[in-house]
C-alpha cells in the first residue's frame, strides 16, 4: 500500500478515535498529530513547546503555509510546427522554467530557467511557426541541443533550488511534459530526462475542480476569473509560463492546495534519477498525495539538509512578511474574494444587458411584424369588401333631372 494511502487511513482512524474521546468526555485531549510518530517538520503546527522551538515555522495564517511544496517550477515549452498538419514532428525550441517561491508567494523572473533549444529533425522553422512564436531561425540555430539543454536546467535546478527545499514542476494542461517530453523526445527521440520531469502539477485540471468548472478553461479564461490580465507575448514559452506562474500564485491565495500530481510511467530506460533530489509521487501512480508523507519522503532524502533549509526559509519568509503585510494576511483572502465576487456580478450584469437589450429587440421586431400584418390586413379588407361597394354604389346613383340652373331646357 502507498505510504500516501497508510497516512491517510491512519488520519482517519485517529480522527475517528479523537471524536469518540470527546463524545465520551475523556480525559485526554491529545491530538493524534502530537503522539508518537506525529508530524515532525519545519512546517509543523503542532503545540508542543520542543516542537515550537526547533522546528515550528508558520502558524498557518495564510493560505501560503497550507501548501505542501516549497518552490514550484512553471514550463511552457515552444516546439516546431507546421500549419494544417497534424502529423507533422514536434521538436522543442523554446524551454523556460519560471520559478515561484511558494511561501512569499512570488513569481522570480529574475532567477528563472530559460533557453531555446535547436531542432534536428526539422531545423529550418516554417513560416508560420516563427509566426506563431516570435522565435526566429537566426534564435534556434545559436541555441543548444535538447542535452544541452536538459544539462543546462539540471544545472540551474541544482544551483538556484536550496538543498532541502520540496519541489515540483507545473504547467497548463498535460501536454508539456506527457506529450513534448515525453512522448516526442523520450519515447520517440530517447532522450534522457531526469526522473523529476516524470511528475507535474496540471494547473489548468486543478483550477477547474477547485473553482467548480464542469470542463478545463484556458489560461486566458482562468486569468480573468481571477481579475488578472495576460502580461506578454502569447506564444512566447517564457511568458506563457510566467502568466501561469502568476495565476498559480493568485490560485494558493484563494485557498487552493496543490495536493494532486500527475505521474508519468517511468518504464522507460532512457530517463536517470537525478541524485539527492526525490520524487513524491504515489506508488500507484497519479492522485493526491498527503502533505505529511511529502515531508517524511523529504526528510529521508535531504536528512539535516532539510532542517537547515527550514530554518534559513522560515526566517527569510517572516522577514518578508512583514515587510509586506498587506500580501500575507486572511484579510487578502477576503479582498481575493471580493475581487472575484465583484468581476463575477460584473460579468453578470453584462448577461443581463445583454439579454434585456436582445428581449427589447425581439419585442420590437414582434410590434414591427404586427403593424405591418395589421396594415396588410386593413389593405386587404379595404381592396376586398370597401373598394367594390363605393363602385356599386358610384353605378347605381340616378341621373337628376334638368333645371334652367343647370343651363338645360
Amino acid at each position: 500500500m502507498s505510504p500516501h494511502n497508510k497516512r491517510g487511513k491512519a488520519k482517519a482512524a485517529a480522527s475517528k478515535q479523537n471524536r469518540s474521546d470527546r463524545h465520551q468526555h475523556r480525559g485526554t485531549h491529545e491530538s493524534h498529530r502530537s503522539r508518537k510518530g506525529g508530524r515532525s517538520s519545519y512546517l509543523s503546527t503542532a503545540t508542543d513547546a520542543k516542537q515550537n522551538r526547533v522546528q515550528h515555522t508558520f502558524a498557518d495564517t495564510d493560505p501560503l503555509d497550507h501548501q505542501i511544496y516549497d518552490y514550484i517550477i512553471v514550463v511552457d515549452v515552444e516546439a516546431t510546427c507546421e500549419e494544417n498538419n497534424q502529423n507533422y514532428p514536434h521538436e522543442i525550441i523554446e524551454f523556460p522554467g519560471v520559478l515561484i517561491n511558494v511561501r512569499t508567494g512570488q513569481v522570480d523572473r529574475a532567477h528563472s530557467f530559460h533557453t531555446y533549444v535547436k531542432p534536428w529533425r526539422n531545423p529550418t522553422l516554417t513560416p508560420f511557426c516563427t509566426q506563431l512564436t516570435g522565435i526566429t531561425q537566426e534564435t534556434v540555430d545559436a541555441a543548444p541541443t535538447i542535452t544541452e539543454a536538459i544539462k543546462l536546467f539540471e544545472k540551474w535546478y541544482k544551483d538556484t533550488v536550496p538543498r532541502g527545499a520540496k519541489a515540483i514542476f507545473a504547467a497548463d494542461g498535460p501536454w508539456d511534459f506527457k506529450n513534448f517530453i515525453h512522448e516526442y523526445h523520450i519515447l520517440r527521440d530517447h532522450v534522457a530526462f531526469p526522473s523529476i520531469f516524470y511528475e507535474y502539477i496540471d494547473i489548468r485540471t486543478t483550477f477547474a475542480h477547485h473553482f467548480n468548472y464542469r470542463v478545463p478553461i484556458k489560461l486566458d479564461a482562468m486569468l480573468r476569473r481571477m481579475d488578472l490580465k495576460f502580461d506578454g507575448r502569447p506564444h512566447s514559452g517564457f511568458d506563457d509560463a510566467y502568466n501561469i506562474a502568476r495565476l498559480a500564485v493568485a490560485m494558493m491565495k484563494a485557498g487552493c492546495v496543490f495536493d494532486f500530481v500527475l505521474a508519468i510511467p517511468m518504464d522507460d530506460p532512457y530517463h536517470y534519477h537525478l541524485e539527492g533530489y526525490p520524487l513524491y509521487r504515489r506508488e500507484e501512480g497519479s492522485g493526491h498525495v498527503d502533505r505529511d508523507v511529502v515531508e517524511d519522503i523529504a526528510k529521508q532524502c535531504f536528512g539535516g539538509d532539510y532542517f537547515t533549509f527550514g530554518q534559513r526559509h522560515r526566517e527569510a519568509v517572516l522577514t518578508y512578511r512583514l515587510e509586506h503585510p498587506k500580501e500575507f494576511s486572511n484579510a487578502n483572502v477576503l479582498a481575493l474574494k471580493r475581487r472575484s465576487d465583484r468581476a463575477l456580478a460584473r460579468r453578470r450584469r453584462r448577461i443581463w444587458r445583454l439579454l434585456m437589450l436582445m428581449l427589447i429587440a425581439i419585442l420590437l421586431v414582434a410590434i414591427a411584424y404586427v403593424m405591418e400584418a395589421h396594415r396588410k390586413a386593413a389593405d386587404w379588407l379595404w381592396v376586398r369588401i370597401a373598394a367594390p361597394k363605393q363602385v356599386g354604389m358610384a353605378t347605381e346613383q340616378p341621373l337628376s333631372k334638368p333645371t334652367a340652373a343647370n343651363g338645360q331646357i
